[in-house]
């Protein structure tokens, strides 16, 4: 097996490991020259593509978990770059290879590599692989839920690759502002620019979606019920800019129904707040810390205050005179 294929394998002289084809080229800012040719540029592309495609392979039964496996300080931090390496801790020392998380981490600073060689090179390297590795490091830096990849992707591929003599296709333009727009509104909270953005590319490449637009209604209004009816339509890299604000829409609603009633069923409860059919009762109750109880298949928020009794016993009955 090659180098390209496999991480931490051994050669046949058992002295060291076959080094990674994808770790083996180092950043152009930092003295690496091995990316500043064109056709070294699109080999790279294509050896990331395929181990792209082989993580997704590989953790096929759980890729959700797999897109979500980066230690939280890695995504949650828009300052960082993806980690080098993962923490033995975030490893499960029961599963052979390379862990989820590690081979995601390689996959992201292997496009920050390229990305950065193709920023370098940009007066001979064609617009349209500028545009494609762009795209594809956008893709795959959402699924991954890690901004500092993607966010800045996302505002060069629109403001710069995008022009006028090298158009990006209708359907990836819209794609792309939709993506730009939500994370605004879901990840920063800032439906100013959230909103500013639409009307603007409203104005620039007539651009509508009425996904976006329900989005954006339902966290101006505080509407659950609709963000979670969009978030099961829209596709996975769509739904994972949205997950940004799910923790937010779910406490909203959560506290919305505890004001609103006495109890209420179980699965009620569980699959409305949370717009997701794989939550338990026992997950939310731990993930929001709940001090609801428990009867049954019910609910109960808060019970019934008894009525006061009257002052005094009864009234005596007045008889008319």
């Amino acid at each position: 097996m090659t180098g390209g294929t496999s991480t931490g394998k051994w050669s046949g002289s058992r002295l060291k490991p076959v080094a990674d084809s994808l770790e083996a080229v180092g950043f152009v800012s930092k003295g690496d020259r091995k990316l500043l040719d064109h056709k070294a540029q699109q080999d790279y592309y294509d050896r990331i593509v395929t181990r792209y495609i082989e993580f997704c392979a590989r953790h096929s039964k759980d890729l959700d978990a797999a897109w979500l496996s980066l230690p939280k300080s890695a995504s949650s931090d828009a300052t960082k770059n993806p980690p080098a390496s993962v923490p033995e801790s975030a490893k499960p020392g029961a599963s052979p290879g390379p862990s989820a998380a590690t081979e995601l981490s390689t996959l992201l600073l292997s496009l920050r590599k390229l990305r950065e060689a193709v920023l370098a090179t940009a007066s001979t390297t064609p617009l349209a692989f500028s545009q494609r590795v762009h795209v594809f490091s956008i893709k795959v830096s959402i699924q991954a839920q890690h901004p500092p990849s993607y966010f800045p992707s996302l505002r060069y591929l629109l403001d710069h690759l995008h022009t006028p003599s090298n158009p990006l296709p209708d359907s990836e333009l819209k794609d792309h502002i939709s993506y730009l727009i939500l994370d605004y509104a879901c990840r920063q909270e800032d439906l100013f620019s959230a909103f500013e953005l639409r009307a603007r590319a409203r104005r620039q490449y007539n651009f509508h979606s009425q996904e976006v637009d329900q989005v954006l209604w339902a966290i101006a209004h505080g509407n659950w019920i609709v963000f979670w009816r969009v978030r099961k339509e829209v596709d996975s890299i769509m739904r994972a800019v949205m997950d940004w604000a799910g923790g937010r829409v779910r406490r909203h609603a959560l506290k919305a129904v505890g004001k609103a009633y006495l109890g209420v069923d179980i699965d009620w409860v569980v699959e409305g707040c949370t717009g997701d059919q794989t939550w338990t009762w026992e997950k939310l109750v731990e993930a929001e810390k709940l001090g609801w109880q428990r009867e049954g298949d019910r609910i109960i928020i808060r019970k019934p205050r008894p009525k006061p009794k009257p002052e005094g016993g009864l009234r005596p009955i007045r008889e008319n005179t």
